[in-house]
């Protein structure tokens, strides 16, 4: 007859987390912030949105969106360059975040757009916002080693329409619709979304 040795003992694993962990903090910042400006990204902005469009849809809250595009970007980075142009975006940035209040959902659009949530302001209170956010940047220039660069905003503001089946996607083509309005009819200004 043979004796099996039956051995019971515990195997203890050590796993290191904290680079794990970090790398997991740093995967999220890069998919929700935008890596230049290091606010919101247009995926964060969508998915934040959403809940507070839903929110505001379920308290009857107005909820206004502003669509801001610093006005012939373009040139500044034909003129200067791109290392010119991110400081730009950036100073933009800077001077636009000292106006906004805590709640207010601030991101980078794409380009040299922007996007601001309002929830719980009407269109006149996101007009105002937007008139506010213009006069700062263009009385603050960048002053950059090239030499001091102006800068202008245009905006397009719509406040979401109160018991329609509105989208948030049908809200901010609106608001893109005055934006351009704000874009053709001069720059510099403030547009706000009449129904067409």
């Amino acid at each position: 007859m043979q004796h099996v040795n039956n051995c019971k003992g515990l195997l203890i694993i050590f796993t290191e987390i904290t680079e794990l962990k970090r790398l997991q903090i740093e995967l999220e910042r890069q998919a929700y912030y935008d890596e230049l400006t290091q606010i919101f990204n247009r995926r964060a902005f969508f998915q934040k949105c959403e809940q507070q469009f839903a929110a505001a849809k379920e308290f009857s809250l107005p909820f206004t969106v502003i669509l801001i595009d610093i006005d012939y970007f373009k040139k500044v980075n034909d003129t200067y360059g791109h290392d010119v142009g991110d400081q730009l975006l950036m100073h933009v940035v800077n001077v636009c975040q000292r106006q906004l209040e805590e709640g207010m959902l601030f991101a980078r659009y794409g380009g040299e757009e922007f996007v601001l949530a309002l929830k719980g302001s009407t269109v006149l209170e996101g007009e105002a916002l937007a008139n506010q956010l213009r006069q700062q940047v263009e009385t603050q220039a960048l002053v950059t080693d090239e030499g001091v660069i102006s800068v202008t905003l245009s905006s397009g503001v719509v406040e979401a329409t109160k018991g329609e089946e509105e989208t948030l996607y049908q809200l901010l083509n609106k608001a893109d619709k005055a934006l351009y309005s704000a874009k053709r009819e001069g720059r510099n200004q403030v547009h706000v979304y009449v129904g067409a």
